[in-house]
Formats: C-alpha cells, sequence, structure tokens
C-alpha cells in the first residue's frame, strides 16, 4: 500500500503545468486615414503660387461647326494656362487654347480660331482651409471666376464668361479642373449685356508645372486604385451642355466594358450621342435629292448623331503588372485593338437669304435635309485609366476606313471621355 500510494503521489507532481498565454500587441504603423490620402494624393498642404498648365479641354469650341462636320466627335481643344496667386482667396491667369475641331475642317481653319483670354477666380474657401489647417495657399479649391476671351487673328468675336467649378492637383504633375458657367458670345460693348448668355460644361485635364516642392515617392496607388480587381465596369460620360439663344448641345456616351477571362483581351461596347440646334458653319462634300458637291455656307441647324460601337482591345501592360506583384485585371493602362462603329447622322438645315457676289443675285432662304449612315472600322491606340473608385478617362485614337458620297476615305478619330465608371 505505501509502495502504491508513492507512485501516485509522483504522477501527481510530475504533471504537466504548461500554460498558454495569450496577448495582444498594436501594430507601429496604424492604418493611413482617409483624410491622410486624400492630402498626399491632391497635395492640397503643398504651398504654391505660381502654376503652368498644359491640358485637353473637353469642350471648349471656339467657332460652332456643324455635327455633320465632326461626323459626331466631341470638340476639344489643346490649352496652355499660366496662373498666379495675387493672394489666398485670389488668382489672375491668362491661356490659349486651339481647337482640335473634326477631320473635315482644314487646318488652316483651326489657326484661325485660336483662343486667348484672361481669367480673374476667387477660391472662396481658401482662407477658411488655411486658417484650420486643412491647406495651404495652393491652387486646389473651389472657385468661382469671371474671364474674357477673344478669337484671333480677327479679335471681332468676344466673349465674357462667369463660371463657378473645382480645381485639383495630384501628385507631381497633373491637373483636374472641372466647371460650369454662362458665356456671352457677343460682342458686349454692341449688345445688351444682359442677352445672349450661353449654359456651358468644361472639363480641361492634363500636366502641370509650378514652384512646389515635389513628392519623392508618390503614392500612385490611391490614385489609380492598381490594387483593385475589375473584370468589367459600366462608364457614363459627363455630359458636354452648352444651352443658349445660338447654340443648343448635348453629348454624352456610355459603355460596358468586360475582360475574357484570364487574358488582357476585353470587349467594349458603347453608344455616343449628340444633339445639336444652333447658327453653324456647315461645309464639305454633301450630297442631297437635289445637289452634290462642295457646300460652304452658314446654316441654322437641327443635328443628330448616334454612333454604335465594338472594341476589341488587348491592354499591353497586364504581364508586366503580374511580373510585379501588382493586380492584373483593372482594365487600366495603354490598349490596342480594332475600331468597329456604325454611324446614324441625321440634319436639317437652313440656309438664310443672302446677296451672292458671283451671279449678283438675292438667294432666298431654303431648307434641305442630310442623312447618312456609314460603318467605319480601322485600327485603335489609346489609355484608359480608372481613378479613385469610380471615376475614369480613355483617351483613344483609331484610323478608319469608311464610305464617303463620293469615295472611300481613311479618316483618324480621336476619343476623350471623362466621367463614371461602376465596377461589378
Amino acid at each position: 500500500m505505501l509502495l502504491v500510494g508513492l507512485v501516485n503521489a509522483t504522477n501527481a507532481f510530475c504533471q504537466d503545468t504548461t500554460q498558454i498565454t495569450f496577448t495582444e500587441e498594436y501594430d507601429s504603423l496604424p492604418p493611413v486615414r482617409f483624410i491622410d490620402r486624400y492630402e498626399n494624393i491632391f497635395m492640397n498642404k503643398i504651398p504654391t503660387r505660381n502654376i503652368f498648365k498644359f491640358g485637353i479641354s473637353q469642350y471648349q469650341q471656339s467657332t460652332p461647326f456643324a455635327l455633320y462636320n465632326d461626323k459626331g466627335f466631341k470638340n476639344s481643344a489643346a490649352q496652355i494656362s499660366y496662373e498666379h496667386k495675387l493672394a489666398p482667396q485670389f488668382s489672375i491667369g491668362v491661356f490659349g487654347q486651339v481647337p482640335l475641331v473634326g477631320n473635315a475642317i482644314p487646318l488652316s481653319w483651326i489657326f484661325e480660331n485660336i483662343a486667348v483670354g484672361g481669367q480673374l477666380r476667387w477660391y472662396y474657401d481658401m482662407k477658411g482651409r488655411i486658417e484650420s489647417g486643412r491647406s495651404a495657399n495652393n491652387f486646389t479649391g473651389n472657385y468661382a471666376a469671371i474671364e474674357y476671351t477673344t478669337i484671333l487673328p480677327s479679335s471681332i468675336r468676344q466673349a465674357l464668361a462667369l463660371r463657378t467649378g473645382f480645381q485639383r492637383r495630384f501628385l507631381n504633375n497633373g491637373f483636374l479642373d472641372l466647371s460650369i458657367g454662362l458665356r456671352k458670345n457677343d460682342p458686349f460693348e454692341q449688345k445688351n449685356l444682359f442677352n445672349n448668355w450661353n449654359l456651358f460644361t468644361e472639363i480641361n485635364l492634363g500636366l502641370a508645372v509650378g514652384d512646389w516642392k515635389r513628392t519623392a515617392k508618390p503614392l500612385l496607388c490611391d490614385l489609380i486604385r492598381c490594387d483593385q480587381q475589375v473584370n468589367q465596369h459600366f462608364k457614363i460620360q459627363i455630359p458636354d451642355l452648352k444651352f443658349g439663344k445660338m447654340q443648343k448641345a448635348l453629348g454624352t456616351s456610355v459603355a460596358y466594358e468586360i475582360l475574357l477571362g484570364e487574358m488582357p483581351i476585353s470587349f467594349n461596347f458603347q453608344y455616343d450621342l449628340n444633339l445639336q440646334s444652333a447658327f453653324n458653319y456647315l461645309h464639305g462634300r454633301i450630297k442631297t435629292d437635289w445637289f452634290g458637291g462642295w457646300y460652304a455656307y452658314e446654316t441654322k441647324s437641327r443635328e443628330q448623331a448616334h454612333i454604335f460601337s465594338i472594341q476589341p482591345r488587348f491592354y499591353l501592360n497586364q504581364k508586366r503588372k503580374l511580373r510585379l506583384g501588382k493586380v492584373g485585371s483593372d482594365l487600366s493602362g495603354i490598349y490596342a485593338g480594332i475600331n468597329s462603329e456604325y454611324a446614324v447622322y441625321r440634319g436639317i438645315h437652313t440656309r438664310p437669304s443672302r446677296w451672292d457676289d458671283v451671279i449678283k443675285i438675292q438667294l432666298q432662304e431654303f431648307t434641305f435635309k442630310l442623312n447618312s449612315e456609314n460603318f467605319r472600322a480601322g485600327p485603335l491606340m489609346g489609355i484608359q485609366q480608372r481613378l479613385f473608385k469610380n471615376g475614369y478617362v480613355d483617351l483613344n485614337t483609331s484610323c478608319n476606313y469608311e464610305k464617303q458620297p463620293e469615295s472611300w476615305k481613311l479618316r483618324f478619330r480621336a476619343n476623350l471621355t471623362v466621367g463614371l465608371a461602376f465596377s461589378t
């Protein structure tokens, strides 16, 4: 019995006494707050007094041209501008703009419609943001502005505009300026100041250089969301709107793009809509039921253009993204492909009565219709980039083979869309 008790006592004292203890340690690198990411992207705490901007203005147009000439193009302009801060809330700037109008318009006409002007801006919330520590004295903010524009080389056409919008500097050399406003196109020293104001929208996007301190390693992925997996998305272009006595126009587009499995190949299905009622200039080789040949006159037009397109796209940088350990399928980057589209145009044009210097006779007003349906196809090259959660920019150009009234021709098409994208 003594032996048995001794053995039991030994087993009791020899039991496993190991204990498991759970502890929690806090990460020394806390998650980046949204406001920190905002500041890193838009540089809103980097002081700036001078900025040079080189961009593409999506909607500005120096001269109204008929949609027939543009083939449904969205008129764009190359713009260069300089802005200087007079005070934290006020800046003054100058700009020049060369219109990038449709294919049918001669190059000489482009350089006869150069817009130059000046602008005074009031960044109305900048002072409060600086005092609260949310911003420095720079050009990232909301503004109201007044501007004056003249069209060179004639300087006869002038415009006075009032606009409000927001400008954002992002990363080291990017900027985005979006505004809505009223523009008066009449020479205001000859007309009533309160007549003929036109509503318009405008987007200006491009590169900027200035006197700010550059960031050594800009957080690019906070801007372009390079860690986001995107296999398909719906895209809606921010509308191009002009509404006034002389011109009423609307342009927009919707698209759906889907990736084919794991391959860097997608199909982009897009519908472009352009509507216009305006006093404009119609010219080119046209064919109607009573006339065929060259036509170049001012007309009052009511037009609509519809473009249905399918674009197979091959994204060239997807394999490189995978090698770098990034998401490969995000429907962003440089792409090549094929543009194929079916374009429908319908227009009613009225030429006003005028005196003809050649035949010395007063020609009466008359109205005629222009209808066309074209299929176009050709190689495509472009770049698309997703921005933040629901933004995108798509810029492409294509060389298309199409049927004209008299012959088959090659036509270049450039297309810039800025808008909202929704992934599924």
